[in-house]
């Protein structure tokens, strides 16, 4: 035990060259007071930075992609295709930041998507500058457009609000079924006899007499009907019951409803607020049977003032900066004519239009001066109501409403339908409509303090919204960032415990253990403020960047901590000690850090979303590594100073486990080239195993949330979409009943389904790109109640609801964890020749059929549809005195409708649409009987004098990437398939078809695939950046260019480790493990180097090479050990609670560092010897 030294015998204690030696360390240890004070305020500044750090589940990665939307009612997809598409593309192209043009052209809608390049972190100005291009394109034909430019496509909701209505309480049921009860015994009048009834509720916001003329078509229909006969109908306000006598079953009379309400009176445009007809047989059971069929207690209407009220206080509160509706249905004010009724008043559909748009005016008559001031002249004639829009004269003596039909009712077609199935208070499965508000966080605010302050201005506006209403969270950002960072969190404490726990075993004694202990929350304390400064968020991959640097920031303070304790062992007085252990070593302890942030940093030069990505895991490791050569070399002098005491007893080579190392060590070097070739078998089983591990992208992601995409074949409407959507769900809620009987821990698995139909919903993921305005697409939103639970649920359900539903493509989604991929297999055939693209696409979906690992193959064009064409004959046009545009707007006009004006109605700006009556084209028939009005004079024309009516088959999409059209063949693996592996089976067939293709066409593999190969590419450049770098500071530390090469000779070795680690735990050689791998080479290197200093140090002591080489592995062996246990023990936690983009990456480092250790300390001591004793390259 040294004793205490006075100025002098510290003065001598110095040789003359470290007497003048003036360092951090040396500063740290005189100055005490100061160090105490830097010490709390790196704390403080640890804390502060923490705190403010904004919290996120995943790195922010900017989605460069926008849209654009271009209409062209009723026109096929070729046309849309050729006038409409191409001249977006082409706008868009003349940016040269643009790296990706898409684009899908159906019958009358365009829509193109484009990518930014890679390089491109700030998307506003360019996105600025491609909608002033879409703004100022000209010479789209006349019907097309305008184009509108979606900007903020590539948002993602932080919170997404669904407000959805309940269904009505029992009372409102009990009276509602009274109701029809007296009906409908007023209507039977004590008749005897099967009768059936049906009772129709309308809901206060439906107009009745609109719903009573189409319930009047229907008594008429029924009188025809042979099965039914004695029809009877009678109403009251808000309700409506038709009784009939039959012997039909209630089922058979619900298809017979359904079918008139398809070929009579367009069952699509029956308002949506209508409670579905109820069929009953004995009216005492209508208490049971209207339960079953309740619709929603609120209408469309409703839920849009409700979500208006919210969208607006939420865009009040400071740190929201965005919100947006999604399922939103507008109302519209109908005009309903009739060509006879038309004809009868000898008035044409365009006198109308001229009428009611001469009458509704909303320009200022101007500002005259009176008396010194300004005054505005408002001109009356706006219109504000229905009644006044029917006041309008139309022609002498005739008013709109003795003309059309003026009825108030929602968009037809629907652009878009939402609903929201959960459980009531009862546990029963409800559905009903809902409209989705998708809340965008302001940047650089805090994610837990967004929560807080939505909630509270949701809290305070429960009060003016009905107590019953639904307002969902379903999907909620600031929940799984809570719960992944507090997961991450966890595990760093545990990691922290643990390597702890390791160095309290490993030095034996609580004076070091206790240094060790205190260094792990300074260095994270400084760590921490200077990722608050450099603006890292703290997400998952910050996080876990800690938690894998744990064992490297241990590193150096351990090995300064060994330093000063060998120092006062040899006599030196402690306040010498204390700085001049570190100090002897700094030069090693320097390079070591060195060489493991060379190790890290060149993942700075991943591109693109990948780079981005993975951005802070290199500067979270390089803080941490710079904050623990800090400490080494400031605060860890400092606490060695009051700490450590110098060691009872030196270890000694003939006893304990130091006998039994030099045993091994020695006779290891004795027979060298022995253990050399021997170690050789090793490496080759580890890159054997490489062999057995199935290559991968990124996986999947673990989260409450899933999806279900519905896809209909192109033409189907939108309605049947919805229909067949509806049945999906009741799908997955049953299969979720039987996985609930199935597993015990989940009895109910599902918390809820969101449905979006007409397009995928707001995105509430990053890469999950929504699908724009499709009407035969859905997108159901699976919510589950435990996370894990996904992983599990969604095998069986793709297996319960793959063949379930012929004609429709149902695939179930799992969230992607890395950069979007999409459908994981892919293979694109690209060129001009139509016929022989789809002859092509058809081969290769035959490849990928015949795999038994493949399932749902398809392609992005699909079949034919079905279509209608007018073909004009323009010689009897001309006689006829029209010309084919008045052809185009009359069939247009009768189809689809025509916007004449608006009706203002206070905040709202209300359509007004002028169409030909749902009766006189409920059917295809109808078509023959439409005139055809000339704008030039006031007769008609029947459609037929001038044209044929013919069927055919068109393009269904037609889908183009980089202006040329292209047909993108997919697939998904089977069950345990890996998409690699669907690939490398496919290969030959693909390559044979490639080489079979005609000139003009190119195909080309994407998915997984292509970007594993790039990013596979990017790393392999990466890693050989690393080794450069890290062979340049070898180079200037030993100022040998052998010694590098020696030092690089143990990589091998822990690579090997690595494989078969990978292969023992199952894990696929993903990007992420081959990240781990790449990470590996500067832990390695780092211990080696200080190896190969204290070899160097022995030998200029005198020893001979061979004890130097044993000596200097033993001083090293207890570090090392510390170091590597606690790397390995700190990733346990994150490979068990990181989710599975973590587990592959730990475990190939764990297998690494197992197998590096072994190496550092028995094989490296081999090659060293092999180089001096009998390569004579290094002394």
């Amino acid at each position: 035990m040294s004793q205490p030294h006075d100025d002098s015998t510290r003065s001598d204690a110095l040789g003359p060259d470290l007497r003048a030696k003036r360092n951090m360390a040396r500063f740290f240890v005189e100055n005490r007071h100061i160090s105490w004070v830097l010490l709390v305020a790196v704390l403080a500044w640890g804390v502060f930075g923490y705190i403010r750090m904004p919290q996120r589940k995943d790195p922010d990665i900017p989605v460069r992609v926008a849209a654009v939307i271009c209409s062209w009612p009723g026109v096929r997809a070729e046309k849309v295709e050729e006038l409409v598409t191409r001249p977006i593309e082409q706008r868009l192209a003349e940016n040269s930041k643009v790296d990706r043009v898409e684009s899908v052209s159906n019958a009358g809608m365009s829509v193109v998507r484009v990518t930014l390049r890679d390089e491109v972190s700030g998307t506003d100005e360019i996105l600025d500058d491609l909608d002033l291009k879409i703004s100022a394109l000209k010479g789209l034909p006349d019907g097309a457009g305008p184009p509108v430019f979606l900007k903020d496509f590539g948002d993602t909701a932080t919170l997404m609000l669904t407000v959805a209505s309940p269904k009505p309480g029992k009372a409102e049921i009990a009276l509602r079924a009274a109701q029809a009860r007296r009906i409908d015994a007023t209507l039977r009048r004590g008749e005897d006899g099967a009768r059936l009834g049906m009772a129709l509720v309308i809901p206060s916001g439906v107009p009745q007499a609109q719903v009573e003329r189409k319930l009047d078509r229907l008594e008429h229909y029924l009188r025809t009907v042979p099965e039914v006969s004695d029809v009877h109908l009678g109403s009251e306000p808000g309700m409506v019951v038709v009784d009939v006598a039959t012997d039909m079953k209630p089922e058979t009379f619900r298809k017979l409803l359904m079918r008139f309400a398809r070929e009579n009176i367009r069952a699509s445009e029956l308002n949506p607020d209508l409670w579905s007809p109820v069929i009953f047989a004995d009216p005492a059971h209508l208490d049971k049977d209207m339960e079953e069929q309740a619709g929603d207690k609120y209408g469309f209407k409703e839920l849009e003032n409700f979500t208006d009220t919210i969208m607006r206080t939420l865009l009040g509160v400071p740190e929201v900066a965005k919100v947006s509706r999604w399922g939103v249905r507008p109302e519209n004010v109908f005009l309903d004519y009739s060509q006879e009724r038309l004809a009868s008043l000898g008035v044409q559909p365009w006198r109308i239009q001229e009428a009611v748009g001469a009458r509704n005016i909303v320009p200022s008559a101007g500002v005259t001066e009176y008396n010194e001031r300004s005054v505005a002249l408002d001109p009356s004639g706006e219109f504000t109501s229905e009644k006044e829009l029917g006041a309008t004269m139309v022609s002498s003596g005739l008013y709109l409403r003795d003309m059309v039909g003026i009825e108030r009712g929602y968009e037809t077609p629907a652009d878009t339908i939402n609903r929201y199935t959960s459980r009531d208070a009862k546990g029963r499965w409800r559905s009903g409509k809902a409209i989705t508000l998708a809340v965008t966080m302001r940047a650089g605010e805090q994610i837990g303090t967004f929560s807080k302050v939505v909630d509270k201005a949701l809290d305070g506006l429960r009060q003016r919204l009905p107590e019953d209403l639904i307002l969902a969270r379903t999907s909620d950002q600031p929940k799984q960032v809570r719960e992944s960072v507090s997961l991450l969190m966890d595990s760093l404490y545990e990691a922290v415990a643990l390597v702890v726990l390791v160095a309290a075993i490993g030095f034996r004694e609580w004076r070091s253990a206790l240094i060790m202990a205190l260094s792990i929350p300074i260095t994270l304390a400084m760590t921490f403020g200077m990722m608050s400064t450099l603006g890292i968020d703290l997400q998952q991959i910050s996080i876990a960047s800690l938690i894998i640097a744990l064992g490297l920031l241990v590193d150096d303070p351990v090995v300064a901590g060994d330093a000063i304790k060998r120092e006062l062992a040899s006599g030196t007085p402690r306040e010498v000690a204390a700085w001049l252990g570190p100090t002897r070593l700094a030069k090693a302890i320097l390079y070591a850090t060195i060489t493991n942030i060379v190790a890290y940093l060149p993942f700075l030069f991943l591109s693109g979303d990948k780079g981005r990505f993975l951005y802070s895991l290199p500067v979270v490791i390089t803080c941490s590594l710079v904050a623990s050569r800090l400490v080494s070399m400031s605060f860890i002098p400092l606490l060695g100073y009051y700490l450590l005491r110098p060691a009872k007893d030196v270890p000694r080579q003939d006893r304990g486990f130091a006998r039994h190392y030099y045993r091994l060590g020695g006779w290891l070097i004795d027979h060298r080239w022995k253990a050399f070739t021997a170690s050789l078998l090793l490496v080759a089983v580890g890159f054997g195993a490489k062999s057995l591990l199935k290559p991968m992208f990124f996986p999947v992601d673990r989260s409450y949330l899933s999806y279900v995409d519905v896809t209909l074949p192109e033409d189907a409407p939108i309605e049947f979409t919805a229909r067949i959507a509806g049945q999906v769900e009741q799908a997955i809620l049953g299969e979720a009943r039987h996985f609930g009987e199935t597993h015990s821990d989940y009895p109910t698995p599902v918390v809820s389904l969101t449905t979006f139909v007409g397009g995928g919903g707001p995105r509430f993921w990053f890469s999950v790109t929504p699908e724009l305005k499709k009407p035969n697409y859905a997108q159901i939103l699976v919510q589950v109640r435990d996370k894990h639970v996904t992983e599990l649920f969604c095998g069986p359900l793709q297996s319960a609801l793959g063949d379930a539903f012929p004609g429709v493509r149902v695939d179930v989604r799992r969230l992607e964890s890395g950069p979007p991929i999409g459908i994981p297999v892919q293979v694109r055939i690209s060129g001009q020749d139509e016929v022989a693209l789809r002859q092509a696409a058809t081969r290769l979906r035959k490849v990928f059929k015949s795999m038994p690992i493949t399932d749902r193959v398809s392609d992005d064009w699909g079949g034919y549809r079905f279509s209608a064409r007018v073909d004009i004959d323009p010689d009897k046009a001309l006689l006829a005195g029209v010309t084919n545009q008045d052809v185009a707007r009359s069939t247009s006009l009768a189809v689809g409708g025509l916007t004449l004006t608006s009706l203002r109605e206070g905040r709202l700006t209300i359509p007004v649409v002028l169409r030909l009556q749902g009766e006189e084209r409920a059917k295809l028939s109808d078509l023959a009987n439409l005139y055809v009005y000339p704008q030039s004079s006031d007769h008609k024309v029947p459609l037929t004098q001038v044209a044929n009516l013919t069927w055919g088959m068109d393009a269904a999409r037609i889908a183009r990437r980089n202006h040329f059209p292209t047909i993108t063949v997919s697939c998904f693996p089977m069950p345990g398939v890996l998409p690699s592996e669907v690939v490398s089976a496919a290969m030959p067939a693909i390559k044979a078809l490639e080489a079979d293709l005609p000139p003009g066409l190119t195909l080309a593999i994407g998915g997984e695939h292509e970007e594993q190969v790039k990013g596979f590419a990017e790393m392999g450049v990466v890693m050989g950046i690393s080794v450069a770098m890290i062979y340049l500071a070898l180079l200037f530390q030993f100022k040998n260019a052998v010694k590098p090469l020696l030092v690089f000779g143990a990589i091998p070795y822990g690579v090997s480790g690595a494989f078969i680690s990978l292969a023992i735990m199952g894990q696929p050689f993903g990007f992420m493990a081959f990240l781990g791998i790449a990470s590996l080479i500067g832990v390695i290197v780092s211990h080696v180097i200080v190896l190969f200093d204290f070899i160097e140090e022995k030998l200029e002591e005198g020893e001979p090479l061979r004890q130097a080489i044993l000596d200097a592995g033993l001083i090293r062996m207890r570090p090392v050990l510390i170091t590597v246990g606690a790397t390995i023990t700190a990733l346990f936690p994150l490979a068990m609670h990181g989710g599975p983009l973590w587990e592959a990456l730990c475990y190939a480092q764990i297998g690494g560092l197992a197998v590096a250790t072994f190496v550092t300390l028995l094989m490296v001591p081999v090659l060293y010897a092999i180089a001096a004793f009998d390569l004579k390259v290094v002394r």
